[in-house]
């Protein structure tokens, strides 16, 4: 004879007499990177109060190793002391899996909500960290969940270059030109806030890896405007002088 499970039980009515005992359905998993202490512990609280089970680590290496271990409906990540290090978990989950990410940002830090978006994020709180806010950011996207996301545009185009997003292509015209990952992630930032010019130290967050951080961020813009150039392209990496880089218009050139 079959058992019947605890949602099958609960169709049946109350007898009088007997206790039919239900299964409460499991809460959902939150992972919670946060280097300070005090924040950390706030919006852990905060987060069990609205019904997750929440995870909380220190270190890249602690998510990564945490991430692997279950499923989750949210992640949210903030490094103050390792900047380049919370923008590189972004991405690490994001091109695993689509679980919606809130990141962190503190107005006196390099990584603001443009870096954070363009490495994954869903969207962005700024530190001191109003709880009403919180609230409202995190039910938002657990609401939507995983598949429900709102699409983010996944063509950017700009004279005639284009970079697929989705399918990590850039061309010129219909050329295709292969990119390095730090010329891609360059060109991302800049494309998806063409009028905008980022900072130096903007960039280089955005850009480098861990292993070469120390590489001067006018190498990656020469690296990468040379090559548009020689497959045809114009010259739309404009160098603000000492403020940074920007997208520019072949008739500003």
């Amino acid at each position: 004879m079959l058992s019947q499970t605890s949602t099958e039980r609960s169709r049946f009515p109350e007898i009088k007499g007997v206790h039919v005992s239900v299964e409460a359905p499991p809460k959902p998993n939150a992972l919670l990177l946060e280097d300070d202490s005090i924040d950390r512990t706030e919006i852990k609280v905060q987060l069990e109060v609205m019904g997750f089970s929440v995870f909380d680590v220190t270190t890249t290496q602690e998510a990564r190793e945490t991430f692997d271990l279950r499923d989750y409906s949210l992640v949210l990540i903030h490094l103050g002391h390792a900047p380049l290090e919370s923008l590189e978990i972004c991405r690490q989950i994001r091109a695993i899996s689509t679980v919606p990410i809130l990141m962190i940002t503190k107005r006196e830090e390099v990584v603001d909500e443009q870096l954070a978006l363009s490495a994954g994020a869903d969207d962005y709180l700024t530190k001191p960290v109003d709880p009403r806010i919180l609230a409202s950011r995190v039910t938002q996207q657990f609401r939507r969940g995983e598949s429900q996301r709102a699409p983010r545009k996944t063509l950017l185009t700009w004279e005639n270059i284009s970079l697929d997003v989705a399918e990590h292509l850039f061309k010129i015209d219909d050329k295709e030109i292969l990119l390095t990952n730090s010329e891609y992630r360059f060109l991302h930032l800049l494309m998806e806030d063409p009028h905008r010019t980022f900072t130096k130290e903007q960039v280089l967050t955005a850009v480098a890896t861990l292993k070469d951080i120390k590489t001067p961020v006018e190498s990656y813009a020469h690296q990468l405007s040379s090559k548009i150039k020689r497959n045809g392209g114009p010259n739309v990496i404009d160098v603000v002088r000492s403020t940074g880089f920007r997208l520019v218009k072949t008739s500003e050139n």
